[in-house]
């Protein structure tokens, strides 16, 4: 997966560290995501707001995928910032096939989750 720019006036440079500068001649919105098979529209997983014009954003991408537990966001929600609880569970997505399936339990007696792969 490579990050794409869906605005004309943006750009994005792909490899672990990429760049947007805002070239809309105005305040704008950035989000960065991926865009899966079968898409049209990506699905963003970084999004910073109120960038100036001619502004730049920078963003690395990092091959590690954190589980939180937390009951501060909705399932939809878009994490716009630092997560205020430690994660439960990491795993280098580099290592993982194409298609993983994992379970997530939690045990009603000492109310603790578990990640297992399926």
């Amino acid at each position: 997966m490579s990050p794409r720019s869906f605005v004309k006036n943006l750009t994005f440079q792909s490899n672990d560290l990429g760049q947007a500068q805002n070239r809309a001649g105005s305040i704008e919105d950035i989000a960065v995501g991926f865009v899966n098979k079968g898409d049209i529209m990506p699905t963003p997983v970084l999004y910073l707001s109120d960038i100036g014009d001619s502004s730049r954003v920078t963003a690395k991408f990092t091959s590690v995928l954190p589980i939180y537990i937390t009951s501060n966001y909705k399932e939809t929600d878009i994490v716009r910032g630092q997560v205020d609880t430690p994660a439960m569970w990491t795993q280098d997505l580099t290592t993982l096939a194409q298609s993983t399936t994992w379970n997530l339990a939690r045990d009603p007696t000492t109310e603790r989750y578990s990640i297992d792969h399926a």
